[in-house]
């Protein structure tokens, strides 16, 4: 079975399970752009002098990797649900608000043309403004690895209406 197969019957079958136990996806549409395969650990670096210093950036897997990117788009009033990544994610806003929220309920708003990064961590986000969100998100995983584990709400959820 071909590894993009795999990878999205995973995916699937994650989903199912989800449904059942974390709390829900509400108004998503998620379609995959593209997924390649990098079959050994990758690593790369970057950097570039600004103002008497140095940008660096650096990128390193210890095994074998899949890199995927999405886009997702979120109706009004759509949340993504408790989840974390068994990997890392670039994410992008081209469109519209959310408010972020980490496993301590701490929020972060943001808005179109904001970028950022989540992992490992425990999360979820929603739509808090009067139009459609859209985004892009750039997963990099280890290779056969679903590129979303669902969650249990945090205990702090409750309290803010975030199950």
């Amino acid at each position: 079975m071909k590894l993009k197969t795999k990878i999205l019957m995973g995916t699937a079958a994650l989903a199912l399970v989800g449904i059942a136990f974390a709390t829900p996806i509400l108004k998503l549409t998620i379609p995959i752009l593209a997924m390649g395969t990098h079959n050994n650990p990758m690593s790369a670096t970057g950097d570039y002098p600004v103002d008497g210093g140095y940008f660096k950036v650096a990128l390193t897997t210890n095994r074998p990797a899949s890199v995927v990117t999405q886009l997702g788009a979120f109706n009004v009033g759509g949340e993504n649900g408790w989840h974390s990544h068994p990997g890392m994610v670039a994410v992008t806003l081209t469109a519209g608000q959310i408010a972020w929220y980490d496993e301590n309920c701490h929020e972060t708003i943001y808005s179109a043309g904001d970028t950022w990064f989540e992992g490992s961590q425990i999360h979820m986000f929603k739509n808090i403004g009067q139009t459609n969100v859209q985004l892009t998100a750039v997963f990099i995983v280890s290779q056969g690895a679903p590129l979303r584990l669902d969650q249990s709400a945090p205990a702090c959820a409750t309290a803010l209406g975030l199950n």
